[in-house]
């Protein structure tokens, strides 16, 4: 490395190797192992003998298959309109809040992100069954004499993808709403506007950019959602995913299946590509509007001058009164939001206790006898095992590649940078249940379906975005200065980078190299195909338990995976940095974007 000037002025060190000695690793892992089977699928999807367009026609003449992509575009956006209605008070209420209830409120709603999709699918199973949480305080409160039909059809699957896509809501709303210039309103409602007026017509359309961008988003997210529909809904509440699934697993139809995730691939892209836009144009917009902002301010203010010039101590005393901190009804709104997002997961940890043999809340009596069930049986504590096994070797591998490929984008000057990034960071925006069925195709064909190797390789392609988006944030918040100095003094540029500039950015390794763990830990769609009973993960022995033997062996290691995952987000959020520590879930150097992506790789 040698230093450089940037376009700030900051001299910056630049590397004297080829960049592409750095990137080789990860280019090479998500090349073979996610990039070529994606090309095989696509290729599959004309035939396997030859190239036909007989596959598509024969998936888009079925009108079944229409009807349930029809049906399953109708569940995202309903799903997207859901989560905004919702998720505005409660981002509205996190704006508004101090910075203390602002950081534990944002930490109640990221709370579901960072609980695997499976456990809360189990959990909201315990409250909307027949014999559940809600059905039992409906018939014990004389309501009915019936328990309410609240499972296993569309109602539960919107209840259950709300919970998890919430949180994905608010993050982009939440980031437009702390932009809007609050001396606006104020100025609205000195100037006589009534509070819901300055509200509606004036807060409301500053964050427009941020409901576009969280609408856009849920709906891609929600278009490949599969475990929450396939576990709570029921016979008709089939989505395009779940056909995909069964071509795979049960028809064996691979051109079939293929040509469906094309179908559904080419759909995501041009969403996200609509999602990029919109976020260009929000921000363009934002930078250039300032300046207009300000004069609307000075006109209001020279106005209200005008007008209150005779009584500037009144003015000062309605000023105070015009404190926007959110009232009585915001509070309950944002406690009911908060506790609708944190109570299925919570639930979960009183039934691990119970000795009851059935899923009773409250328990009737306390035990720990699902624990000892649960750390005795080889059929849990084996699966257990292989997961840690494999999520450590997950993050060791992608914490290593990944860090290596992000040193290479952020110091490295090269053509092609933009494209290199791209393709590195895409199994974060491909439906993980897409690159599945890829890897499953390919590892077929190579005999490592079922195998640890294979686990290990296809969970490594969902955890190196991560640890790619961590680290080159990481490095682009460090102060360079001193390396460059280093270096100045005759240091070697490999020395001066080890000793002064990689213990700035080690806490941002250590919390990629725990979310990496997480991903592959609590990751069930790779696992659905490409393990097997020699090599089966502790999620797809949850799971079928859930599937075929529900008992509260389940809750205890489901509270088991919530407590870990808590300790490892605690680990990394202590020693993450400053900006990350202090509640805030993104870097003004990386797209915001990116980081809720970043969620992505987990809940999908």
């Amino acid at each position: 490395m040698s230093s450089s000037i940037s376009e700030k002025g900051v001299s910056q060190p630049t590397m004297r190797l080829s960049p592409s000695w750095l990137l080789a690793p990860a280019i090479l892992v998500l090349g073979v192992v996610y990039g070529w089977p994606l090309v095989r699928l696509l290729r599959i999807s004309f035939g396997q003998n030859g190239w036909t367009m007989v596959h598509y026609v024969r998936v888009l003449s079925d009108s079944y298959n229409v009807l349930v992509l029809f049906e399953t575009f109708r569940l995202s956006f309903f799903v997207a309109l859901i989560c905004l209605l919702v998720g505005y008070p409660i981002a509205y209420l996190i704006s508004r809040l101090s910075k203390r209830w602002s950081v534990i409120v944002t930490a109640l709603v990221v709370l579901p992100l960072w609980t695997s999709t499976l456990i809360q699918s189990f959990a909201w199973m315990v409250l909307l069954g027949r014999h559940g949480v809600i059905n039992d305080l409906y018939l014990n409160s004389g309501l009915g004499s019936t328990p309410l039909s609240i499972l296993y059809n569309r109602f539960a699957v919107y209840v259950g993808t709300v919970h998890i896509m919430l949180p994905l809501m608010v993050f982009p709303l939440l980031s437009a709403m702390k932009k809007v210039d609050w001396r606006l309103i104020d100025a609205a409602k000195s100037m006589g506007a009534r509070p819901a007026a300055a509200f509606l017509l004036i807060f409301v359309p500053l964050t427009k950019s941020g409901m576009i961008a969280g609408f856009l988003l849920v709906f891609i997210l929600t278009l490949g959602f599969f475990v929450t529909p396939a576990l709570l809904g029921g016979p008709h509440d089939v989505t395009f995913v779940m056909l995909i699934e069964r071509a795979v697993n049960e028809l064996s139809d691979w051109e079939a299946a293929s040509a469906m995730c094309v179908i559904l691939l080419l759909a995501t892209f041009l969403l996200y590509g609509l999602y990029r836009l919109v976020a260009m144009v929000s921000a363009r917009r934002y930078r250039n509007a300032g300046h207009s902002r300000s004069n609307l301010l000075r006109v209001a203010t020279q106005i209200m001058g005008r007008l209150l010039t005779a009584s500037a101590s009144n003015w000062r005393a309605k000023a105070r009164k015009l404190s926007n901190r959110p009232g009585a009804a915001a509070w309950i709104t944002g406690i009911l939001i908060v506790t609708f997002l944190v109570l299925p997961i919570l639930i979960i940890l009183p039934i691990s206790f119970s000795a009851s043999p059935y899923l009773d809340f409250p328990p009737p009596s306390l035990s720990l006898r699902w624990y000892e069930n649960y750390f005795t049986r080889a059929d849990w504590i084996k699966p257990t095992l292989t997961s840690l096994q494999v999520a450590i070797a997950v993050a060791v591998i992608s914490t290593l590649i990944g860090s290596l490929a992000a040193i290479a984008l952020v110091r490295g000057k090269f053509a092609g940078k933009a494209v290199i990034t791209a393709f590195l960071v895409s199994p974060s925006v491909v439906p993980t249940l897409i690159t599945a069925v890829a890897i499953y195709f390919q590892f077929a064909k190579l005999g490592l379906v079922g195998t640890l190797t294979g686990l290990t390789l296809a969970h490594t392609v969902i955890a190196v975005p991560i640890v790619l988006i961590l680290v080159m944030a990481s490095l682009k918040s460090v102060d360079t200065r001193p390396e460059v100095a280093a270096q100045s003094l005759g240091a070697h540029p490999i020395v001066a980078f080890t000793k002064v500039t990689l213990p700035a950015i080690r806490p941002g390794i250590i919390s990629a190299s725990l979310f990496a763990f997480l991903t592959s830990f609590d990751d069930i769609i790779i696992a659905l195909f490409v393990s097997s009973d020699s090599a089966k993960t502790l999620p797809m022995r949850m799971w079928e338990g859930i599937r075929f033997d529900l008992d509260p062996t389940m809750a205890a290691a489901s509270s088991a995976i919530i407590i870990l995952s808590i300790v490892l987000l605690a680990i990394a959020r202590r020693v993450a940095p400053g900006r990350w520590r202090e509640g805030r879930l993104e870097h003004p150097s990386i797209p915001s974007t990116y980081l809720v992506k970043v969620i992505q790789c987990h809940v999908i």
